[in-house]
């Protein structure tokens, strides 16, 4: 796998933690419609980061992606976004987090790139 370059650290598109619910070590229950095949009540916030993360960038709320950022931290959103985000992101919402966390290289196998190239935006 490629070496990733560091990101530049700050930047003012990252939602802020302020006065979030106390609780961030569950999902906030007005996520439960992003996870329709999932039994909301029983998602584990570590067990289940990938598709979290996944799901909460593309189509989360603003106070979603809050308490996204809250629960996980900026580093381990943008290295997600870094490694999978070509692949599991819409060509819109990857191009809007790559901005937000300032990454220019990311992972993006070969076979991803096809799959892309068909893909209306």
């Amino acid at each position: 796998m490629p070496e990733l370059q560091q990101r530049s650290s700050a930047r003012s598109a990252i939602p802020s933690p302020e006065h979030l619910p106390s609780d961030i070590d569950r999902l906030p229950e007005d996520a439960a419609c992003l996870f329709p095949e999932y039994v909301f009540e029983t998602m584990d916030v570590d067990r289940h980061k990938g598709v979290i993360i996944e799901r909460v960038l593309e189509r989360g709320s603003w106070q979603q992606t809050r308490w996204l950022f809250a629960r996980y931290g900026e580093n381990c959103v943008a290295e997600w976004v870094q490694r999978h985000g070509f692949r599991l992101l819409s060509k819109r919402s990857f191009a809007l987090w790559r901005l937000a966390l300032g990454i220019q290289d990311y992972v993006a196998p070969e076979w991803a790139v096809e799959a892309k190239r068909a893909e209306a935006w």
